[in-house]
């Protein structure tokens, strides 16, 4: 068990210093000669230009098309990025989605039978595509984008067929949500409204929003003219407008008949008065808004509607989860730790099934205009709440895209609630997470069956993976209460009320989070703090698909001590461009012996481009290990410049074989990584990580010139040396400085099982 005194060890970044290391570069094998690659292109050009020459003019502003070009699933790295190409025949890259293929021929003997790649879109006018197309014949190998040619696997038109997705056709009139690739382009946008009245479709122009490269417009029209909306150049995708997820608890047996009880509610105030979190959410009822007014405080936002009970009950059970944790009938609530600001954003529209409603639309937007105004504010988010559909690996919501866009920041730390689709048809994907939770910069949340003890996933918690970059979701499982063990809130009526789903398992774990925050204080950062929750979190033997990095530890005065035999130590910073940062594993200054354990968790919080959906983060990073100083490669007699490497983050460790589809390279852009790996003391000396930030500019081959937040924790453990955490810290007195907590959270009381 952790000493209580044995607090986690900061400021690890003071032994960080940059380093230049040669890149391997090992030249890649073209998998198509030029000739045969001409005779390839020549027919497959000549079929995307007959489908684009034949559209008509309204459907191609300013005479421009949009066509599809298909990478080589061994050639999607940046440096392979084709923007030579393109120039040279006057298009550009607009966006980008990842699509299996199983390529004509792989150019080396060792391969899947099919693999993830990149279909990027690519804009120019239609005499552009006249042009490649007839003159591709005459093209000569010696020309400077040859190469670029051979790494393409197919170039097709975008037909209108391919962009529809779930229309019912069971009414006269469907409400769509049309992306448009607009690139910042008005005349693209006028065009298709333009376009779309000839079809009798009404575009709410009002209620248009712009993300990036993309423009996302609710559009009604009847289901047999879908396809033609779809026929405009410029839309991306146009699918049923999504509606919001039920909110209603998901239990049966009359509630659990079980018992509900009186609550008596803490007579203290915040344990910490000068901190707030936001909880995003249907609102409080007014009859306990007085009762609960010493800790919460309840936001309307400008133009709301009425509220709704169903949702108020809702935000309660949320608000009480965050608060006071698992209700028990013979334990008074936990204090509170902090105040929460509760922004009502669903209102009796939100379970109105009227699609004028625009839910989807307005309560998103009630969020983003509330952080927006409020910067500085909060650092704990939470988001019970969202569209009722699972996440996409080819294409992204207009919820994850507009606060992804702003978590990116890492001054927050959001939670996002799964969904509760887990027993939904998995075979068509419906029990994956839903949007926000594919957010690359917020944690996600599943729910697990147990508080206490062994546990798995709760059956109605969605599953992952995510959609890459940002595979392993969920992030972590928390407590949200089953049929068996439910969770108890407060209920309207100041009783306790069971209740299970996601959206308490996210409150839960982010209280936990709170807590760490308040003990570790402003010099440790939200993004630390989302780190050092990944790190101990503990999969117990379940699936990464199912829990993500495991349990989360819900003790916050376990999360920042150490057993005897065990230092954990933190690191927080930006990484360099250009040059490796060497990251030192703190050592003892005695040879230890036995066996060593190192865990290592490193997550970075990138910028998002969206309308670039397979290379959606714009940096990523590479970690290498080199586990001993004084053991080198040697080729022809040559010493190589550092130390031997030996894998740690790779990808059957990260991901479990064959659990999740990685495409190639993909590892280097997922924004967070952690593995654990054991070794004979004998094979470690003065160990390092030598991370590498990859910054990329979607749609291009340039590199990113930004800098970006890092948080590296490494856990070192011996239990052959029980004063290993003691010895560490002598060795680097100075340096190192245990985190000691700013102050102290009352012994977590684990709550009777109803």
């Amino acid at each position: 068990m952790p000493r209580e005194d044995n607090f986690i060890i900061g400021q690890g970044e003071r032994l960080t210093y940059e380093v230049d290391v040669p890149s391997g570069g090992n030249q890649k094998v073209l998998p198509y000669d030029f000739g045969s690659q001409l005779d390839r292109l020549d027919q497959k050009l000549s079929q995307a230009y007959e489908y684009i020459s034949s559209q008509p003019p309204e459907t191609c502003p300013s005479d421009r098309a949009v066509a599809v070009v298909t990478m080589h699933p061994r050639f999607i790295a940046k440096s392979d990025f084709p923007d030579n190409l393109f120039s040279s025949v006057g298009l550009r890259a607009i966006g980008s989605r990842s699509v299996q293929v199983a390529p004509e021929r792989w150019g080396t003997d060792r391969h899947p039978e099919q693999a993830t790649t990149d279909e990027l879109f690519v804009a120019g006018a239609r005499q552009s595509f006249a042009r490649w197309a007839g003159s591709i014949r005459t093209w000569d190998e010696s020309s400077g984008v040859s190469g670029s040619l051979r790494t393409i696997e197919n170039v097709s038109a975008f037909h209108a067929e391919t962009k529809v997705r779930s229309i019912p056709d069971d009414r006269d009139s469907v409400m769509l949500e049309v992306i448009l690739h607009n690139a910042s382009d008005e005349d693209v946008v006028r065009s298709f409204i333009d376009y779309a009245s000839l079809l009798s479709a009404t575009v709410y122009t009002e209620k248009r929003r712009d993300i990036g490269g993309l423009t996302f417009f609710p559009v009604e029209v009847g289901p047999s003219s879908v396809v033609e909306v779809a026929r405009h150049s410029f839309v991306r995708v146009a699918r049923e407008m999504p509606s919001m997820r039920p909110l209603h608890p998901g239990l049966t047996r009359d509630d659990v008949n079980n018992g509900s009880f009186a609550v008596a509610l803490p007579s203290e105030p915040p344990l910490s008065e000068g901190n707030e979190a936001a909880i995003f959410d249907g609102g409080i009822p007014n009859h306990l808004r007085s009762q609960l007014s010493p800790w919460v405080s309840v936001t309307e936002p400008s133009g709301i509607g009425p509220p709704n009970p169903s949702c108020e009950a809702h935000g309660l059970a949320v608000t009480s989860a965050f608060l006071f944790g698992q209700l028990s009938v013979d334990q008074i609530p936990r204090r509170p730790l902090i105040k929460v600001d509760h922004i009502r954003v669903l209102d009796q529209n939100t379970v109105n099934s009227d699609p004028l409603n625009f839910e989807y639309f307005e309560v998103v937007d009630r969020i983003t205009s509330h952080l927006d105004q409020n910067t500085g504010r909060y650092q704990c988010v939470n988001l019970s709440i969202g569209p009722s559909i699972p996440v996409s690996d080819d294409e992204i919501s207009y919820w994850t895209s507009a606060l992804d866009e702003r978590f990116a920041c890492s001054q927050f730390i959001p939670a996002v609630a799964v969904g509760n689709s887990g027993k939904s048809d998995a075979a068509s994907g419906l029990n994956r997470i839903q949007p926000p939770a594919d957010a690359v910069n917020a944690l996600s949340v599943g729910a697990a069956d147990k508080l206490t003890g062994p546990w798995r996933r709760a059956d109605y918690s969605s599953v992952g993976p995510g959609r890459a970059p940002g595979l392993v979701k969920p992030d972590g499982v928390a407590f949200g209460g089953t049929q068996d063990q439910p969770f108890h809130v407060i209920g309207a009526n100041s009783r306790s009320r069971p209740v299970s789903g996601t959206s308490f398992a996210t409150p839960l774990l982010l209280n936990a989070a709170a807590g760490l925050s308040l003990q570790l204080g402003s010099d440790v950062n939200p993004l630390a703090i989302r780190a050092l929750m990944i790190h101990k979190a503990q999969d117990d033997g379940n699936s990464r698909q199912e829990v993500g990095w495991g349990k989360f530890e819900l003790d916050p005065n376990l999360m920042i001590t150490c057993p005897d035999d065990e230092a954990v130590v933190l690191y927080q910073g930006v990484l360099p461009i250009g040059s490796h940062l060497r990251a030192p594993i703190p050592m003892p200054s005695t040879q230890l012996e036995g066996m060593v354990t190192i865990t290592a968790t490193i997550l970075i919080a990138p910028n998002v481009c969206p309308e670039f959906v397979a290379s959606y983060t714009e940096s990523g990073f590479e970690a290498t290990f080199r586990p001993h100083s004084a053991r080198y490669n040697y080729r022809d007699g040559k010493k190589s410049l550092h130390p031997k490497s030996k894998s740690f983050f790779s990808e059957n460790a990260m991901y479990g074989g064959s659990e999740f589809e990685l495409r190639e390279g993909g590892l280097k852009w997922e924004p967070c990584v952690k593995s654990t790996k054991r070794f004979r003391a004998t094979s470690l000396s003065d160990p390092v990580f030598d991370i590498y930030n990859h910054g990329r500019q979607p749609g291009s081959k340039s590199n990113s010139d930004s800098p970006v937040p890092y948080a590296l924790v490494i856990g070192i453990k011996t239990p052959s040396v029980p004063d290993l955490y003691n010895q560490i810290v002598r060795t680097f007195a100075g340096v190192l400085i245990p985190i000691t907590p700013k102050l102290r959270l009352p012994v977590t009381v684990t709550p009777r099982i109803m």
